[in-house]
């Protein structure tokens, strides 16, 4: 199991005053059980584990309403008593017993003192599917996400570059060797991406072809579920989108006869809206805000993220294309800079899903189109991921002209840098290399 950023949020939700049953979200295979697991060994007596997608376990806590009645099954079957501060409860795929979504008021309300946690990797969709509610003001969210570069450097014992990575700042020198030394590591996460199976395969020397036959089950899975959380009609459409989205990750999407096929806008857009609900895709929209809030452009096209770079890689047969390559843009036309970029800045956040928008601007004298853009701290942060080592920015020069309190970033594989960017403002433009992308927002 790899120390993950999950286990530094949980560590902290033990100890929290006032803590709620927590609810993790994510996709299938991102590492919530296993962040669980790690977490209980860490810091509790004992664990009782609960998955509902068991038929032994949903059949014992399916009409379950109350705690006196959870707690005997507790009691009677697994012979397990509940101890406040010594026991760590786990239900897993909460969503297949909406009972025990809404027990978890009550775990709140009459036993606040016992640890729970709960997952759901369908729980949004299946809400969406069959009308089903959360306990609003009694739970509490965090969210989990395939392994941030930063976690893959300590998933392949890389801890001393790590370290090193997570405390430089714009005066330090990154010495050549070690930028080549860690830039290659962050080629070498971009062919295999951060699924935690995938990296442990990886790890352990395993094959590109054991790899990839994980990555083939997995998507098998993916499109197996969805009968989980989808109608009848629903489900070509949303088989159609699951098996194209990998071909157009980082690349702007149309509805209309998406990936080739024949399905109006309506369909492929409401198939779009229930994958977003699985955290199998993100949907980047457009933003043309020059001041906060951010407020996205409905009718303007989308940029779509998949689920993970190395179910892309796979997908779009690319990993041949690695072996020889100097810079991420010159595989796949770019679009595996912004996926990786895109989905680094989206694994970030825990405690809430990150608000990604891409900017743009359409006149005829100055249009402009920014990679990413996000909020941090009242100000607006501006990303371009460009080719090489250098690259025109006249984009991000237009946003740093209209938007008043901005933040321009650069990430590419050139050195790390700060430079007064001329274009449009005379604004800090800090240049970071692609490997500290989870760094991001500490240099603001």
């Amino acid at each position: 199991m790899f120390e993950r950023n999950i286990l530094t949020y949980l560590a902290h939700w033990r100890l929290k005053k006032g803590r709620k049953p927590l609810i993790l979200r994510g996709a299938r295979q991102v590492g919530k059980t296993s962040a669980v697991i790690l977490f209980a060994e860490q810091y509790f007596e004992d664990f009782l584990s609960i998955n509902l997608e068991k038929a032994e376990h949903f059949e014992l806590f399916k009409e379950t309403k109350t705690i006196a009645e959870f707690e005997k099954i507790v009691d009677l079957v697994f012979q397990k008593k509940l101890s406040a501060g010594k026991t760590l409860v786990f239900i897993d795929e909460i969503q297949s017993a909406p009972n025990l979504i809404a027990l978890l008021r009550f775990f709140y309300e009459e036993r606040p003192a016992l640890h729970i946690i709960a997952a759901g990797s369908l729980l949004e969709a299946k809400i969406a599917k069959e009308g089903l509610s959360l306990p609003v003001g009694r739970v509490e969210y965090a969210w989990v996400y395939p392994l941030t570069f930063f976690e893959f450097l300590g998933a392949v014992g890389e801890k001393r570059l790590l370290k090193y990575l997570q405390e430089v700042d714009l005066k330090t020198t990154i010495l050549p060797t070690i930028h080549n030394r860690a830039l290659k590591l962050f080629y070498e996460y971009a062919l295999v991406g951060g699924m935690p199976e995938a990296v442990f395969l990886y790890s352990k020397k395993n094959s590109q072809a054991e790899i990839n036959s994980y990555y083939a089950s997995l998507l098998t899975a993916y499109s197996e579920d969805v009968y989980k959380y989808a109608s009848t009609a629903q489900t070509k459409y949303l088989r159609h989108v699951l098996e194209q989205a990998p071909y157009y990750s980082g690349q702007h999407i149309t509805y209309e006869k998406f990936g080739g096929g024949d399905w109006r806008s309506r369909e492929m857009s409401e198939a779009f809206e229930i994958l977003e609900k699985t955290m199998l895709v993100r949907q980047v929209m457009a933003t043309r805000s020059t001041s906060l809030p951010l407020s996205w452009q409905n009718k303007a096209s989308k940029k779509l993220l998949y689920l993970d770079v190395g179910l892309v890689n796979f997908k779009n047969n690319l990993q041949a294309q690695y072996l020889t390559v100097a810079d991420l843009n010159d595989v796949y036309r770019g679009n595996i800079a912004e996926q990786i970029v895109g989905q680094n800045i989206i694994a970030n956040e825990i405690h809430c899903e990150q608000q990604l928008f891409y900017w743009t601007k359409e006149k005829p004298a100055s249009s402009a189109e920014v990679d990413f853009c996000v909020a941090h701290k009242g100000r607006l942060i501006g990303i371009e991921v460009k080719s090489g080592h250098a690259g025109k920015m006249k984009s991000l020069a237009v946003f740093s002209r209209d938007v008043e309190k901005a933040s321009l970033f650069r990430l590419y594989s050139g050195e790390m840098r700060s430079d007064v960017f001329t274009k449009g403002s005379k604004r800090k433009l800090v240049s970071l290399p692609f490997y500290l992308v989870n760094r991001l927002f500490d240099f603001c």
